[in-house]
């Protein structure tokens, strides 16, 4: 491996990669200082992610994410519940740095990582027209759903808009904070079977119905 796996090193951090791609960045961390001082990075943030005594610890989490995301795949669960897992995954290390200094975007971030940890059901957020977006719903068994996003910054004078489009009719339910890397939103409104989610860009004060395509797309 000659290239930084900048984009593997939370999911390394996290213990999702496969054993072939671990012991691939194992080789390279053994002889990349830089790589070793990212690497702590992320653990430290999800060292971080859950500081008060009601959340699990975060290396608790890893491990039953871990866990379940084996026991899914072991079993031969359908493709798209391991997709949902990646998706996730993947959304979830993206970045971050910018959101961690904002106190209930961290809370948000990790009681949708406990919520997986303990059996939610994660709808991957299907991009649209090669958006540059990534995301998934995360729906805990109980108590409010959770939108795990990893955004571009929005043009000036925009912003990311989330909705619930149910029997055709979209409901605006939150503005995404305009944050470089992942963000965490939850969702007050209660899904049901046959609603979806979306992303548009609106205007920054926001939209009462889309006025743009959606960006990413995921049904319940």
């Amino acid at each position: 491996m000659t290239q930084h796996p900048t984009d593997d090193l939370g999911l390394y951090a996290l213990g999702l990669l496969d054993r072939g791609e671990r012991d691939a960045i194992d080789r390279h961390l053994a002889e990349c200082a830089v790589c070793q001082t990212e690497l702590e990075t992320h653990r430290s943030t999800l060292a971080a992610l859950a500081p008060e005594p009601a959340m699990p610890a975060a290396a608790d989490l890893r491990r039953r994410i871990v866990a379940r995301h084996e026991r899914t795949w072991w079993r031969g669960f359908p493709a798209l519940g391991y997709a949902a897992s990646a998706v996730l995954a993947v959304a979830l290390v993206v970045s971050f740095n910018a959101f961690l200094h904002e106190r209930a975007l961290r809370d948000d971030y990790a009681r949708a990582l406990s919520a997986v940890a303990t059996g939610a059901r994660v709808v991957p957020l299907q991009p649209q027209a090669d958006a540059p977006l990534r995301g998934a719903l995360v729906l805990p068994r109980d108590g409010v759903a959770y939108l795990v996003l990893a955004l571009p910054p929005p043009p000036a004078g925009k912003a990311y808009e989330a909705w619930v489009i149910r029997g055709g009719v979209a409901t605006a339910v939150g503005m995404a904070p305009v944050l470089t890397g992942v963000i965490t939103m939850e969702l007050h409104e209660q899904l049901r079977v046959g609603d979806a989610t979306a992303i548009t860009l609106e205007d920054a004060a926001g939209a009462q119905a889309p006025t743009s395509a959606p960006l990413l797309v995921g049904e319940v």
